[in-house]
């Protein structure tokens, strides 16, 4: 019988289902304790997260689920609760740094809430491409922004990808900045970009993703912004009626575990959670990019939604006081960011270069 992070015969029976509950996951966690006693062998770790099935947060998941099985010869076990099962982000995260789950994969927004350093990845026009923010995401800058974590208590496994974000909205196309004045638009928890889109002229309006769709459909906010995967996996282009690709900012997402947990792992263990992390990203980034090149074919061929690009430099120009700000918040570490994206842009334009030459 295996130990158990969130155990007993009728949690297990309804994790186990996929059934259990977002209000009740933090109470049963903390009320049944972190790590069961005694001496059986093996461990199981919740693993939570808000995608929809398909999505590529929701397939590296369980990629990550076989390599720690692998790794571990059996004796970890991650058991997946995707799709907000569990609560939003930011509730995961609180329930993986109180102990009360194993980890989660999650959002940049969410984590930095904990982890104000996070907030740097999320900086408007900062990256021209996902592969220049993995290159600083996995370099320095990243490694920073984990030393902060850990010191607030969480441990990051890896960054993984959710992408360039766009715009949607359903009272018109967005190619200047002008267009998104006083558009009430839905947000993460994600302090980078309400700030943004409040310098653009938008009511930016913090609300939890699993409630998205709904808000959209009866019209409660106008529109939001995410990468396209979440877009079309979400099926949000059935309430949206114009897509304004932007590529405004990208987004991480941080694979997190609770320092408690973590140390509560055998060596073994560890070793083969923290390869099966860092295997997977690589699976996931090039997923995400994948699916965002099909569905944007896709959604041009249909016609859900209409699509258009907007004018970016102007929006950068529009942009600009928020690095202000949050050189102010946050100090050097923006500089330095400024400093690795730029050469990470440069770098793979040049490799982009010599691909095709």
């Amino acid at each position: 019988m295996k130990q158990a992070f969130l155990t007993d015969s009728a949690a297990v029976a309804d994790i186990g289902s996929g059934r259990l509950r977002k209000g009740v996951a933090l109470a049963v966690g903390l009320s049944l304790g972190v790590l069961a006693s005694g001496a059986q062998a093996g461990q199981t770790l919740v693993f939570g997260h808000g995608a929809a099935e398909g999505n590529p947060r929701s397939l590296a998941a369980e990629r990550m689920a076989e390599l720690v099985d692998k790794y571990s010869n059996g004796d970890l076990e991650l058991r997946i609760q995707g799709a907000e099962q569990l609560g939003s982000d930011v509730q995961m995260l609180q329930q993986v740094q109180s102990g009360a789950i194993g980890l989660t994969a999650n959002s940049q927004g969410a984590l930095a809430t904990i982890v104000p350093k996070a907030n740097v990845f999320g900086l408007p026009f900062l990256f021209d491409s996902p592969q220049a923010a993995w290159q600083v995401a996995d370099g320095p800058i990243g490694d920073e922004v984990k030393e902060q974590a850990e010191q607030r208590g969480l441990k990051v496994l890896a960054w993984w990808s959710n992408g360039m974000r766009q715009f949607t909205n359903n009272v018109r196309p967005i190619q200047a900045p002008g267009d998104l004045e006083g558009l009430k638009m839905r947000t993460s928890q994600d302090a980078v970009t309400i700030d943004t889109l409040r310098t653009l002229g938008a009511n930016p309006t913090p609300m939890a993703f699993g409630e998205l769709y709904v808000a959209l459909k009866q019209g409660t906010v106008d529109g939001q912004e995410n990468p396209v995967v979440n877009i079309m996996s979400s099926h949000l282009d059935e309430v949206q009626k114009y897509l304004s690709l932007s590529d405004y900012r990208y987004e991480t997402t941080p694979v997190v575990i609770g320092l408690p947990t973590w140390q509560r792992l055998s060596e073994e263990n560890r070793q083969a959670l923290a390869k099966a992390a860092r295997e997977t990203t690589a699976f996931q980034r090039q997923t995400l990019l994948d699916q965002t090149d099909e569905l944007l074919k896709k959604i041009r061929e249909n016609g859900a939604m209409k699509v258009n690009t907007v004018d970016t430099e102007a929006f950068r120009k529009a942009t600009r006081p928020v690095y202000d700000t949050w050189q102010e918040k946050l100090g050097g570490i923006v500089n330095r960011a400024q400093k690795a994206a730029q050469d990470a842009n440069q770098s793979t334009a040049d490799s982009r270069r010599d691909d095709h030459s």
